[in-house]
């Protein structure tokens, strides 16, 4: 599904009381707060406004995330100053999520060649280095992950909250900003709460990618077990209350990624047989082996089919997109005009080139956490926390086969982002190791690794 032209297009100032109030409060937090919760703020006043509450200048749609966003970014720089430094190191995956970033904006403005297209892609490069590099600087160390996923497990706290509501009364409190519809959707005999999202498939994906990461809580110490319980039953509750299959299916994508934690050091070998696997199912099938999207229906009204015949004109019409990507999609079928898979809408929105620096930054990023599992040793809260984040990032890539984050879920896909980015930059402090037999729940790795050891010693492995 393309991004909307926020930048240049038509429209007027809305801007509700409460969300003004909300802004303000917000802002003054964001310059009040230690460094360690400035992004508190800018997380929760974003993800629960939605994003239909706008100001709009000389044709810009300023939302509500991109003046907080603004006005972090003076607070970042007015850290920066004081400190003197930057607070973070680079990695891989800055590199790799940069070049995607601006190789997409280039080729979309040359798909279109119009001014609105340079706008609409300087809006997204706003959004995604904005807020990408702004959590990269504030999220430093393992005390600030922490952090931030007990701010993900509150928000969706309250959010389960008022989706349930949805469930029992079919209003959406959230409509009183505008943007999204006052009476919950039903389809079929289901109702599809989404919140302050602009679409229940969002607000599903939102619970689903969050409830591997919150459920780690519950290997960072007793005292947060009971958030950890919480937040990912709330997190649960939000992806069941869309009733829509992706995010269902991302659900179980997380709690399967979780499960596999005994598997850990066997995961190429799952990795070669998976793959395996699906080349004998395409081999031996009448049709090809993506065709096993169109079987995926969890709530009996999915329109898996149309996810199916996306994949299949994407692959059968590659000389239409390899560029720089593809005008128009509607001439590949009905309703191929929504292109509602992040893959497909990686390559028909930017070409070949852009559509394999989105894969790469997801391989990087699961690479890279790989690697600082391995380095943590036997720091059983920090490889838990990092499995968590491998799991998130997991659900999510499962999730880019039946949505794209147009609304303010693509914060949260940034900021995930940047969590990992951060995470595999840690430093390991140095651990008395355990024999495996006396220490049995840490013997997952029975090694310690030497104290503050390099990143760059394991680039290789």
């Amino acid at each position: 599904m393309k991004e909307d032209h926020y930048f240049g297009a038509v429209g007027e100032t809305q801007i509700h009381p409460a969300a003004l109030v909300c802004l303000l409060v917000a802002v003054v937090l964001l310059f009040g707060l230690r460094r360690r919760y400035a992004f508190i703020p800018l997380l929760v006043a974003s993800l629960f406004i939605p994003l239909s509450q706008e100001v709009m200048v000389a044709g810009l749609h300023l939302t509500i995330s991109r003046i907080l966003l603004l006005f972090a970014w003076i607070r970042l720089l007015k850290t920066r100053h004081e400190e003197g430094r930057s607070g973070m190191r680079w990695t891989r995956l800055d590199t790799v999520f940069l070049a995607y970033c601006l190789v997409n904006a280039v080729a979309y403005f040359i798909l279109w060649g119009e001014f609105g297209a340079l706008v609409n892609r300087l809006g997204f490069l706003y959004n995604a280095l904005g807020i990408y590099f702004f959590m990269r600087f504030f999220v430093r160390d393992f005390r600030d992950l922490q952090t931030l996923t007990k701010t993900f497990a509150w928000v969706l706290i309250v959010l389960a909250v008022f989706m349930l509501n949805e469930q029992a009364t079919r209003y959406n409190a959230f409509s009183i900003f505008g943007g999204v519809p006052p009476v919950t959707e039903l389809r079929g005999d289901k109702l599809r709460s989404q919140g302050p999202f602009a679409h229940p498939l969002l607000a599903g994906t939102v619970g689903a990618a969050l409830f591997p990461l919150i459920l780690s809580l519950w290997w960072q110490g007793r005292k947060s077990r009971k958030l950890a319980l919480i937040g990912s039953l709330a997190a649960a509750v939000v992806a069941i209350a869309s009733m829509s299959s992706t995010p269902l299916l991302a659900l179980m994508a997380g709690i399967f990624a979780l499960l596999m934690w005994p598997m850990r050091r066997q995961l190429r070998w799952f990795r070669w047989a998976t793959a395996a696997a699906l080349l004998t199912l395409h081999l031996v099938m009448k049709a090809p082996v993506w065709a096993l999207i169109s079987r995926i229906d969890l709530t009996g009204s999915s329109s898996s089919y149309h996810r199916y015949e996306l994949v299949n004109q994407f692959i059968l019409r590659f000389s239409e997109w390899w560029l720089v990507g593809t005008r128009n999609t509607s001439a590949w079928g009905w309703d191929m005009w929504d292109t509602i898979n992040s893959y497909v809408a990686a390559g028909t929105d930017g070409g070949l080139l852009t559509f394999l620096l989105f894969i790469a930054v997801i391989a990087v990023a699961f690479q890279q956490l790989g690697v600082a599992r391995k380095r943590a040793g036997i720091d059983f809260e920090r490889a838990r926390l990092l499995w968590g984040l491998g799991a998130m990032l997991f659900v999510h890539s499962v999730a880019f086969f039946g949505i794209g984050y147009f609304d303010q879920s693509s914060i949260l896909w940034y900021t995930g982002l940047a969590m990992i980015g951060t995470a595999v930059t840690l430093k390991v402090p140095l651990l008395k190791a355990a024999p495996a037999a006396e220490n049995p729940a840490h013997s997952f790795d029975c090694y310690a690794q030497p104290a503050y050891q390099s990143e760059s010693r394991f680039a290789g492995l």
